[in-house]
């Protein structure tokens, strides 16, 4: 399962991610960009930059409440990072609330962070010099993915998350469910590529707890006090803060301090071991942080407290928990014979290596985007890639698309804009809101009779009326319809608008003159059709009635002849016949 996903509704071609990202762990396939699981580090930039929401994290809300509502015994591990971000809310309150939601203990990841300070503190004199710390796991992903060179360096120590989660393992029981809640996402993915079992069940980021605490309708800020459970630990608190570890384990990372250096921050952290074999000379332990701040600044943290707030408040609360330990000694000695967990781990080399790619293939994908020379190359970072080499690189490992180039794909555009509105024979006049004329495309020359470098910034009545323009002007909306224009014996279909972007108001004026002849042609043809037809009707209606007339007058003669021939024809005197005498 990915840790990190992509919405792809909502991904929209900004390539901010890809900008982001320290390692290009990015692909861009029709537009959406994808995390690539192989090659993520798990910093979650990505997520935090993308100004969509299109990046999520793989959540494990529903994971922790079945184990709660299973009947199983729940541990919290929280992160000592927590008391930065807690604001008009005290820590014991928070316990309670934690408790509320059905976790049984809560107690402080600091605990396991001790023993691993302690275990860092003695690798610095049985191995190789410098000793690179391993508890945060981004910079774990980092070497084991893109600096393998320098893994016999990195401390073979678990994080203190998952050493934590052994202790109280031991602590509560084998059965007993452990879950780490934290500022980390990276932790999520150290859980879910399972290297370290045995420790952790589930983890959960700070903004994750507070999407639990919301829909339990838990408010902190009414429960009273809990105290968390476990006696903590001496100087732990202080481990979320750049140099934290070293602190823990005794160690000064001040300025003048030449064996220990503590960095924090992708780019300075990649910077440093890009040239690590120069700058480990002298060092005995290196500390290193993918977020700058601390894990104070990690991306599972939503707080409106500032940076320098939240260290603040951490270093605060160590000093008052070492304080606290130096007049409790029942608790300094718990603290002291806390359990005892295995601490060793391994690490494997996961880089694939980058593939060579021949300089003929970078060539053509450059040339593609119109990239001859290598003047040609803008290196502007518009695609999220930092060189045009490095995009076409990416190309070819299919990480990329060629078009992701915005200067091309701008002057692509234009160029075809411009070749449409040189080739179109529909005349095209571009004025200011001053009706000043700023261009005409070569149709418009031909129609209004002017010539393009004569006219640019006069006044557009010069070759045309300006009322529609105007009244666009005014309306800002669109105008069409048909004009004559009889000085040039022409008349148009035009369509005039305002393009608010630019400030300017474009007219498209297509020559419909030969149409309005045809069709007045058309017209002539129709009426002089029409009136020849109606003579015809009428000469018709002439000829039915003459011939009516006379088929009449033949109808009566004959109907008289006819009756009478039938009368002789059945002997039927017309009168009573006289009869004749005999003899």
């Amino acid at each position: 399962m990915a840790l990190i996903s992509t919405i792809q509704a909502s991904c929209r071609d900004c390539y901010k991610c890809v900008r982001s990202c320290p390692v290009k762990a990015i692909k861009v396939t029709a537009g959406h960009a994808e995390v690539v699981e192989g090659r993520c580090i798990g910093d979650g930039r990505c997520i935090k930059v993308c100004p969509q929401q299109a990046k999520k994290i793989e959540s494990s809300i529903r994971l922790v409440q079945e184990m709660i509502h299973s009947g199983l015994t729940v541990a919290v591990s929280i992160a000592p990072s927590f008391i930065g971000i807690l604001d008009g809310v005290a820590l014991g309150q928070m316990v309670t609330a934690i408790k509320k939601l059905g976790f049984r203990y809560v107690a402080e990841t600091a605990e396991g962070a001790e023993g691993v300070a302690l275990e860092h503190r003695r690798l610095m004199t049985a191995g190789p010099a410098p000793v690179i710390t391993s508890c945060c796991p981004v910079i774990v992903n980092l070497i084991e993915l893109y600096y393998p060179q320098v893994l016999p360096y990195l401390a073979p120590v678990i994080s203190p998350m998952i050493a934590h989660g052994r202790m109280l393992k031991k602590r509560y029981g084998e059965t007993t469910k452990v879950v780490f809640i934290g500022p980390c996402i990276a932790k999520k993915g150290e859980l879910l590529n399972g290297k370290e079992p045995g420790g952790i069940d589930a983890v959960l980021t700070f903004q994750e707890l507070s999407q639990l605490l919301d829909e339990a309708g838990i408010d902190p800020r009414n429960l009273e006090d809990t105290c968390c459970d476990g006696p903590g630990a001496i100087k732990a608190q202080a481990f979320p803060v750049p140099g934290g570890l070293a602190r823990t384990a005794a160690l000064s990372t001040d300025l003048l301090a030449d064996t220990v250096l503590a960095i924090d921050g992708l780019d300075e952290v990649i910077a440093f071991l890009d040239d690590f074999q120069r700058n480990k000379a002298s060092l005995q332990l290196v500390e290193l942080l993918a977020c700058r701040g601390g894990c104070l600044a990690g991306p599972g943290i939503e707080s409106h407290l500032t940076q320098l707030a939240r260290r603040e408040r951490v270093i605060g609360y160590a000093r008052q928990q070492s304080d606290a330990l130096e007049t409790d000694t029942e608790r300094f000695k718990k603290v002291e014979s806390l359990e005892m967990v295995t601490l060793n781990k391994g690490y494997i080399s996961r880089g694939a290596g980058e593939a060579e790619i021949p300089e003929a293939t970078i060539r053509e994908i450059l040339a593609r985007t119109g990239k001859i020379h290598p003047e040609d190359e803008l290196n502007c970072g518009a695609c999220g890639y930092n060189t045009c080499r490095e995009k076409a690189r990416a190309v070819a490992m299919g990480l990329a698309e060629v078009d992701m180039c915005i200067p091309y794909m701008r002057a692509k555009a234009e160029s075809r804009a411009n070749l449409v509105c040189q080739m179109t024979p529909n005349a095209i006049v571009v004025v200011d809101s001053n009706l000043k004329i700023l261009e005409v495309n070569p149709a418009a020359e031909s129609k209004f009779h002017c010539r393009q470098e004569r006219v640019i910034g006069r006044d557009l009545a010069e070759i045309i009326e300006p009322e529609v323009f105007e009244r666009v002007l005014n309306t800002r909306q669109l105008a069409t319809g048909e004009v004559a224009y009889p000085q040039y014996n022409i008349i148009t279909w035009q369509a005039v608008f305002y393009a608010a972007q630019e400030d300017v108001l474009i007219g498209i004026f297509a020559d419909i003159t030969k149409e309005r002849q045809q069709r007045e042609k058309l017209d002539q043809v129709k009426t002089e059709t029409l009136d020849k037809a109606q003579e015809v009707i009428n000469k018709q209606m002439r000829v039915a009635q003459e011939i009516a007339g006379l088929l009449g007058e033949t109808t009566a003669e004959t109907k008289v002849l006819l009756t009478k021939l039938m009368s002789l024809l059945q002997d039927k005197p017309d009168s009573p016949r006289k009869e004749r005498p005999n003899g």
